[in-house]
This record gives C-alpha cells, sequence and structure tokens, in this order.
C-alpha cells in the first residue's frame, strides 16, 4: 500500500524536475548569443532617382510617358480629329482596327500631347526642368494638334495596313477625319498618307531592289553611276567655258 507520505513525495520530486527543466530552458535562451542586424535604411543613388515636373505618378506624367511609349514603339501613328463619336461607334471602331495589325485608337489630351512634342527629343519628356527650357520650340506635328484629337497607333509599318485603316475611317468620314501622320521618323500630310498607302510592302520593294541589282551587275551599276557623273562633269565644263572669256580666246585660232 502506497503511503500519503509517498504520494506527497512523489508529487513534490515531479515539480522539482519540472522546474529544472523550465529553467534550464529559459537559460538556454537568455545564454545564446543574439546576432543584431543593422536598421539603417539605405538610400538610392541620387543618379538613378527619376525627379519629374509633376511628381512620378501624377496624370500628367503617367500621360507624358504614355504618348512617348507610343510613339516609340510604334512605326505609324495616325492623327485624327474625332467629332461626336458615341459609345457604340466608339466600341466598333476600336473592335475593328484591333483587327488590322492589333491598331488601337487613343483619345489626346492635346493641351499635354503638344508640351509631350517640345520635349519628345529629351530622354525624359517629363523630366523637371524640360518644359521650360522647350516652350518655345518648334514641332511640325504641333499645328495639327487642336481640338478633339486622337491617334491610331500601327505596330508596323507596311503601307498595306494605311491603307485598311484609311478605309474603314471613310466609313466614319463626319466623326474622324484624318489631319496628318508619323511614319518612322518621317512626317506626312494627308496628301503623302494617300501616296504611302498605295506603296508595295517592304519585302516587295526589297526584291525589286534586289532583281534591280542583279540586272546592273555591281560593275554595271558602277558604271551607271560613273556615266550620270562624267555627264555632269562634261556639262560642268561646257558651261565654264562659255562663260570665262580666256578660254574663248585660248580656243580661237591665232592669226
Amino acid at each position: 500500500m502506497i503511503s500519503i507520505r509517498g504520494i506527497r513525495s512523489s508529487i513534490l520530486a515531479s515539480k522539482i524536475a519540472t522546474n529544472s527543466i523550465s529553467v534550464s530552458v529559459h537559460s538556454s535562451i537568455f545564454t545564446r548569443p543574439v546576432a543584431f542586424y543593422s536598421t539603417k535604411v539605405v538610400e538610392p543613388s541620387v543618379t538613378n532617382q527619376r525627379i519629374t515636373e509633376k511628381g512620378e505618378f501624377n496624370r500628367k506624367t503617367y500621360l507624358i510617358d504614355l504618348y512617348k511609349h507610343i510613339n516609340d514603339n510604334n512605326d505609324i501613328v495616325l492623327y485624327v480629329h474625332h467629332n461626336n463619336i458615341n459609345k457604340a461607334d466608339n466600341a466598333t471602331i476600336r473592335s475593328e482596327l484591333k483587327k488590322i495589325n492589333e491598331s488601337k485608337l487613343h483619345v489626346l489630351r492635346s493641351g499635354i500631347y503638344e508640351i509631350y512634342l517640345k520635349n519628345a527629343h529629351e530622354e525624359d519628356p517629363a523630366a523637371k526642368g524640360v518644359s521650360q527650357r522647350n516652350r518655345g520650340r518648334k514641332h511640325p506635328l504641333l499645328p495639327i494638334i487642336h481640338g478633339p484629337t486622337a491617334i491610331i497607333s500601327i505596330s508596323k509599318g507596311e503601307p498595306e495596313h494605311v491603307e485598311k485603316v484609311i478605309k474603314l475611317l471613310k466609313k466614319y468620314q463626319d466623326k474622324l477625319i484624318l489631319v496628318g501622320a508619323k511614319v518612322e521618323k518621317s512626317i506626312y500630310n494627308v496628301e503623302e498618307i494617300n501616296e504611302f498607302k498605295s506603296l508595295p510592302n517592304k519585302l516587295t520593294l526589297q526584291s525589286q531592289l534586289a532583281g534591280l541589282l542583279t540586272i546592273l551587275g555591281g560593275a554595271g551599276l558602277v558604271r551607271t553611276l560613273e556615266a550620270a557623273s562624267t555627264h555632269l562633269y562634261l556639262t560642268l565644263e561646257e558651261r565654264r567655258k562659255d562663260i570665262d572669256p580666256n578660254e574663248k580666246k585660248e580656243d580661237e585660232p591665232s592669226a
């Protein structure tokens, strides 16, 4: 039979063992080496910071960045004046444009787009101070950015795509009026755009040029170019003799 004293002794021994474990655990926590990490914030280099006129996340900065992206990443940008385009027409036009080489319609904030054009040659058109520096700068597209204006971006500069877009615009000629274009680095008026859309595509032009060079041959092409320059030289030389009175005296037979 287990006595009461024996039970008490067992409970007391159990408590002592438990406390010993607890103390050893806490001791191990506090005696373990603690590593301290620096909380110092490393500031980014000033040269990598973008300082914009209206703040990096401002709406104006966003639009200038968007306009730069569109112009830098599309071979052709068509400029149109828009008038009274309702919601249904807007959806239809955008859907039809998407079928033409993923072309897109972008309605412009004309005032901000004008600022972008003046600063377009800058590395960052939205950077602080560039608008003031380029306030009086001219750009060939500025005269057509008046009133409600939109642009149609075409990623690849093929004339056939421009022709398809112009056909679509004719369906909405009272609502979308073509006024100009940027084709790669060149600025076109409406007449020049109509001429461009009738040209063959780049692959056809390259084939025609290759065929021409094959027909002429390397030596034949050189002779052709030399003949043209020689003819020009002879013409100028004859003209010089006609003008120079000394040349006439030398040509006259002596008495």
